[in-house]
């Protein structure tokens, strides 16, 4: 029985998420982020050798990061296409100061569009404020750099400690436990990324859930992606010597489609309830996101975004971009320098019937209340008076079509 029901939980889990992903037009941001790549990979490069050779203790090693790179997140195919990028990157690293500048303003263009892609998913409207992103998008491609540098320098001192390569030998026939750092690794950049990037605080847990996932997903890729290729040769008859760029097209197309299901993953494992189910009518369900800043003001404190789509049940988080809309227009709340939110009004001056006059829902249905969430204890107040308006409007109403047209 537990797992049958943990089955069950996969299944719906899995379904919010691919309902998501194709509802949120993550295939169409796939193949967007897929043509930036293909404008700002040189520019990346370049700016990552061009760093790593700023330093003396890393030059060495650039080229061997260049090659745990390609062959760790790209197929045995992109052979060529690494060689091309290298040639690419060496050309570029002779330009002017001006040529510099605007390669690397391209880069910073692909990480905005990421941002885009990634707030987008979040349902997060307002992108971060332009001096701390500038200096989010500086601190990634300076210190990236300088830490993925670091990070390879002690990994590669570490396997050529002759105790470790010994364990590898003992265990690599048993366990090939060293063969997974990569995929370590891998979990760690897209953790980073799905924690860092969008404009809302998300969950270190559930980024790292994301991320492990996402890397699991793309090594799977990567080796379906090069059986494909090493089998299925025909693509050569048709493309020739250019098929490494359609074939490099594809795989980023598919890494960037995995990396997006990852924030979908991500975003899930935050706001997904197993226990709300159903959709409450929409006055009710912003009444209580407002029962949240309520506490909140007494508390002196804020809401985040995802504080407050955690309020609303499975299917209603995606109403929070229409909700926030309204409170931020009626001023009811105000946003915050740090991308959080706090009540605005005093409450006590603002009548239920003024504030529903603002709202694009008629009122609920008595049926509205069977649908309320156990917490919903604020409800109390507020049903019996909604019963009592239906009850007489039901009862000025109830007259027949003919008494009404009758009249002359």
């Amino acid at each position: 029985m537990i797992w049958r029901t943990r089955w069950k939980k996969s299944i719906s889990f899995s379904r919010f998420v691919i309902r998501r992903f194709l509802a949120d037009d993550c295939r169409q941001n796939a193949a967007s982020l897929t043509y930036t790549t293909l404008f700002a990979v040189v520019p990346m490069m370049t700016v990552l050798f061009t760093l790593l050779a700023a330093i003396p203790s890393l030059k060495h090693i650039s080229v061997d990061i260049q090659n745990f790179i390609f062959s760790h997140f790209l197929p045995d195919t992109g052979v060529k296409i690494q060689n091309y990028l290298s040639d690419f990157s060496t050309q570029a690293s002779n330009l002017t100061l001006v040529g510099v500048f605007m390669l690397f303003v391209t880069a910073l263009m692909m990480l905005v569009t990421i941002e885009q892609a990634f707030n987008q998913i979040w349902k997060v409207k307002q992108p971060r404020h332009s001096v701390v992103g500038f200096l989010r998008y500086w601190a990634v491609l300076s210190l990236g750099p300088f830490l993925l540098g670091a990070a390879f320098a002690v990994s590669s001192y570490l396997t050529s400690l002759k105790v470790l390569s010994d364990a590898e030998n003992l265990v690599g026939s048993v366990f090939p436990g060293l063969q997974v750092v990569p995929i370590l690794f891998t979990s760690l950049a897209f953790s980073l990324l799905y924690i860092a990037v969008p404009n809302c605080r998300v969950p270190v847990k559930a980024g790292f859930q994301a991320g492990f996932f996402a890397a699991l997903l793309l090594e799977v890729a990567k080796n379906i992606f090069t059986f494909f290729v090493s089998n299925f040769s025909s693509y050569q008859l048709i493309y020739g010597a250019f098929a490494a760029f359609p074939l490099f097209l594809l795989w980023v197309y598919l890494s960037w489609v995995i990396i997006l299901l990852g924030v979908e993953v991500c975003r899930a494992l935050t706001l997904y309830k197993e226990e709300h189910q159903n959709n409450r009518h929409p006055v009710l369900a912003l009444l209580d996101v407002l029962q949240l800043f309520y506490r909140r003001q007494l508390e002196g404190r804020t809401v985040s975004d995802i504080e407050a789509m955690q309020v609303l049940g499975k299917h209603e988080v995606e109403t929070w971009a229409l909700f926030v809309n309204i409170l931020l227009t009626q001023r009811i709340v105000q946003k915050t320098e740090l991308g959080t939110y706090i009540l605005a009004r005093n409450l006590d001056k603002v009548d239920f019937w003024s504030f529903y006059q603002t709202l694009p829902w008629p009122l609920p249905q008595p049926k509205d209340f069977d649908n309320l969430h156990e917490d919903d204890n604020w409800a109390r107040a507020l049903a019996p008076r909604l019963l009592a308006v239906h009850d007489y409007s039901r009862q000025q109403l109830d007259l027949s079509l003919s008494e009404i047209l009758a009249v002359e």
